[in-house]
């Protein structure tokens, strides 16, 4: 069976065909789908680019059972109102032959494929990743997406969440509220790749010498969304009291020359490194392997991959009580998003006991194992699964 992947995703393509990608969406990540569906055309928004050099360091997309369907390159409200008539055209034109979906949101460019799955009356899942109302600014375009998911997860056939309880709560869908039947249902898993030789052991910070290492992932830096500058002004404090530690920041965008100028303001330019891209998760595994320390003062999120895998490497994390955060940490490593001496102080308290880092390392060790890959991939299975038997019976 063929299905179209509606996802928010900027992928890059050369003149020799390959696709690739910045973030998240290599090939690996639609093997996922590949295990049920025979193949997938994944449709996202594409540039097309002749120096190879600009996907240094990206991960390739295409792949076996894979195709595209290009939707137009747009960033800001205004680029997306410029493009409205092509997003729409090119949208309806990658629901063509399809049996079903998948429509990963919010997304503005999944939004379009969503209106013509829902007309056509092809039968669909969704798969909702974040909540609108955290991860865009206040504005039209929050609102229009908050209004949106509300009412789309109330239509489609299936509705997955990152998130056990958080976005469930404000996202009712369809099967929560009535009940699941043959046209309805409803599940949740998170979208992390996790395999069982991605764990580590617990870790002894008895033995700790030298500075303590703070780890910050995003592999986006386009916005202010992931903390960076809060975790920044922290580390300055932190230093300027004498506390020995350093901070390593993975990812790149087109703020990070924002974030360099900060430091550089702040004059801790020694003691901050931005890797920028890393070329594989396994690259990224090695960081965090190296550091003592993950915070991630974030303002947005569903359920943060980045979290779940520093805890599989025994690190203790400091974040933010945001949507599905909770999940992951227990209360007293919750800080508000933009308090910079709150992360200071809970730093400073966190590295003067290792009988507490200690403890975390063992706790995030355990429960980043409820979101090992095989596990999750039974729920993913049996959910598109659910989605393949309803396309079955309107064919017969």
């Amino acid at each position: 069976m063929r299905a179209l992947i509606a996802v928010d995703a900027q992928l890059y393509r050369l003149k020799d065909g390959s696709v690739w990608t910045p973030s998240i969406y290599g090939y690996d990540f639609w093997k996922r789908y590949l295990e049920v569906f025979d193949s997938v055309v994944v449709a996202a928004r594409i540039m097309d680019v002749e120096d190879i050099r600009i996907v240094k360091n990206y991960l390739r997309s295409d792949g076996k059972a894979v195709s595209f369907a290009a939707l137009p390159f747009a960033r800001g409200a205004k680029q997306y109102i410029q493009k409205w008539f092509r997003f729409m055209h090119s949208a309806s034109k990658a629901c063509e032959n399809i049996q079903c979906a998948v429509i990963r949101l919010p997304s503005i460019p999944a939004s379009f494929i969503e209106h013509y799955i829902w007309k056509k009356g092809i039968p669909y899942v969704m798969e909702v990743v974040v909540d609108p109302q955290n991860a865009y600014p206040r504005g039209v375009i929050r609102k229009l997406l908050t209004g949106h998911l509300k009412k789309t997860v109330m239509r489609a056939n299936g509705v997955s969440y990152v998130t056990q309880f958080a976005l469930q709560k404000y996202y009712p869908c369809y099967a929560s509220i009535h009940g699941e039947d043959r046209y309805h249902f409803e599940s949740y898993y998170s979208t992390i790749v996790l395999k069982k030789d991605y764990f580590s052991s617990a870790r002894d910070y008895h033995k700790h010498s030298g500075p303590y290492k703070i780890i910050h992932v995003a592999n986006n830096m386009n916005n202010d969304i992931k903390g960076h500058d809060v975790l920044i002004k922290a580390v300055a404090k932190l230093r300027s009291c004498g506390q020995n530690v350093t901070v390593c920041f993975v990812g790149d965008g087109t703020k990070r020359g924002e974030f360099e100028h900060l430091v550089g303001e702040l004059g801790i330019q020694d003691f901050v490194e931005f890797t920028g891209l890393l070329p594989s998760t396994e690259k990224v595994r090695e960081k965090l392997i190296e550091s003592d320390l993950f915070v991630f003062p974030t303002k947005a999120e569903g359920l943060p991959r980045v979290i779940i895998e520093a805890m599989a490497v025994g690190l203790p994390c400091i974040s933010t009580p945001v949507n599905g955060i909770p999940e992951l940490l227990d209360d007293e490593f919750l800080l508000e998003p933009t308090d910079v001496d709150a992360f200071a102080e809970k730093i400073k308290v966190m590295i003067s006991s290792p009988e507490k880092m200690n403890s975390c390392s063992v706790r995030n060790i355990a429960k980043a194992k409820e979101y090992e890959e095989l596990k999750l991939q039974k729920r993913r299975n049996a959910f598109y699964s659910q989605l393949i038997s309803l396309v079955k019976s309107e064919l017969t």
